[in-house]
């Protein structure tokens, strides 16, 4: 997507457009931009009452009224992640996120120097393998090129895998967060608790990573900062040991909205919410053996919330775990004329994911 120059700054350029006109850029101020340093945690207990439906468009002076309307530009930043891999499309969070935005009355261009995904605005900066050094290593440029009204930062999955330190980790992040605020001195800036790994010692410093986000942008003191908690998605949420499926991605969708919801003030139905849903198809990758040869696969199937008896040290208690219907065949013995024979036959069972780091 092209970037032009307008005559307002990116934060002038934010507001909200009622049935009746534009209001001012203050009213969006007034209505978020709070810091949560508590993260926008998702699922029931973080639904509260919605805000009347409001368009964010931006908000022009006497002198530019007659000019096109322009849409806040959004960089999603981050690596493989935010490309999307794992999604077949590699539409990441991306396609249904500027969806839900659109539904209720918030209009977005996607902005960066990468293009991937469906549809017409693909544009992002979602960079496979890089850690946060890397990213900042380019940031001022794509900044500097691209002018973001609003940053979606998903980073240091890169860099936990590479052997950083939680707390290495978060003071990295800190300071691209800095060098964003410096850049852009006005622009909206979404942190994210990142995904967890399947794998359990990268999982374990996710966890420790994702407790220090809320402090580190909580001591900056700056009411455009928004910490995500995206850490929810995690275990057959995920195609493989670290990158989403698609109804992963649908999950940091509905977070990504939820967080930006609060401070832009959109509201109305902009969809189903995904940790409401019982029933999800997912993807997953699996390494199988044929004939010998180990081989990767992809598997996608219905999942189904159901409630089970799980035994934990002799003690059997009821939980509610995802589960899918696997057809199997069976072997059994019949007596037919006087003579034992074997026989097969298919049955149909509940089961859950398996081994996930079969990879």
């Amino acid at each position: 997507m092209g970037v032009r120059e307008q005559g307002w700054s990116g934060a002038g350029r934010l507001g909200v457009k009622a049935m009746t006109g534009l209001l001012a850029v203050g009213l969006v101020a007034g209505i978020g931009g709070t810091h949560m340093a508590a993260a926008d945690t998702p699922g029931p207990a973080a639904r509260q009452a919605e805000p009347t439906p409001a368009r964010v468009t931006p908000a022009l002076s006497s002198s530019a009224r007659t000019d096109a309307f322009e849409a806040t530009r959004v960089m999603p930043l981050g690596d493989s992640i935010t490309r999307g891999t794992g999604s077949p499309t590699r539409a990441s969070y991306r396609m249904d996120l500027a969806g839900r935005l659109l539904k209720g009355g918030m209009e977005i261009n996607y902005v960066g120097s990468q293009r991937d995904g469906t549809g017409s605005d693909i544009n992002h900066e979602g960079h496979g393998g890089w850690t946060i050094d890397e990213l900042s290593g380019q940031l001022d440029g794509w900044l500097d090129a691209y002018r973001p009204d609003v940053v979606l930062l998903h980073a240091g999955t890169n860099n936990i895998t590479q052997g950083d330190s939680a707390s290495t980790t978060a003071r990295k992040l800190s300071a691209m967060i800095d060098q964003i605020r410096t850049a852009r001195p006005d622009a909206y800036i979404f942190v994210a608790q990142i995904i967890t790994s399947r794998v359990p010692r990268e999982a374990a410093v996710d966890r420790a990573y994702n407790r220090l986000i809320p402090q580190l942008v909580a001591a900056k003191q700056d009411d455009r900062i928004t910490v995500v908690d995206q850490s929810s998605v995690a275990g057959i949420d995920l195609h493989d040991l670290h990158h989403p499926n698609d109804f992963g991605y649908s999950k940091m969708a509905w977070n990504w909205y939820r967080g930006m919801s609060r401070v832009f003030g959109t509201s109305g139905d902009t969809g189903p919410d995904p940790y409401r849903m019982s029933r999800a198809v997912r993807c997953l990758a699996t390494k199988t053996t044929v004939d010998g040869e180990e081989r990767h696969r992809t598997e996608c199937r219905l999942w189904t919330l159901r409630t089970t008896t799980v035994t934990t040290d002799g003690v059997k208690r009821q939980v509610r775990a995802w589960m899918t219907l696997r057809e199997t065949k069976q072997s059994y013995r019949v007596r037919v004329n006087g003579e034992l024979q074997t026989r097969t036959r298919v049955v149909r069972r509940w089961t859950g994911p398996g081994n996930l780091l079969n990879l």
